[in-house]
């Protein structure tokens, strides 16, 4: 990537703000983050994550567009302002899809490793953080209790 293609700060930090885990970071906190996210362009067709390896960070999409697939399934398609891999920063667990450049792709990718570094030097994000996840854990509770519902009264219809 030249000078010229450089992507500035203030960008990456945006980009950093529509991932919802850090969406409640103030703009000095994803600043520190954004210090540590490595830009790099991929060529269309070239693979960015596969399916089952171990996870090391996120993903943003900076510009282009990529394919996600589930077991060859086409699931979705992301682009600019769209992320991959928001939990891994967290876990470390095996990444659940292939993930493929349709077309020329830049991405800012931070690893794990830097993450945790910067949450160790900011302690009050972590508190942020773990508020925001246990909202967002509260969220998806809510949510398949209502599918639940859902699924119940559609079998006694049915049943």
């Amino acid at each position: 990537m030249s000078d010229a293609d450089r992507v500035p700060t203030d960008y990456v930090r945006a980009q950093l703000r529509g991932v919802d885990m850090l969406r409640v970071l103030d703009d000095e906190a994803l600043d520190t983050i954004a210090a540590r996210v490595q830009v790099t362009d991929h060529e269309p067709g070239s693979l960015l994550l596969a399916e089952g390896e171990e996870a090391a960070g996120l993903f943003l999409v900076l510009r282009g567009t990529a394919s996600v697939e589930h077991d060859g399934v086409p699931v979705a398609v992301i682009g600019p302002g769209e992320s991959i891999g928001e939990i891994a920063l967290l876990d470390g667990l095996p990444r659940m899809a292939d993930v493929r450049a349709q077309d020329d792709l830049r991405t800012g990718f931070l690893t794990s490793a830097d993450f945790l570094d910067a949450l160790e030097s900011l302690p009050e994000v972590a508190l942020e953080l773990l508020i925001a996840l246990a909202a967002r854990f509260r969220l998806l509770e809510e949510r398949l209790a209502e599918v639940e519902v859902e699924l119940a009264s559609h079998a006694g219809r049915t049943g």
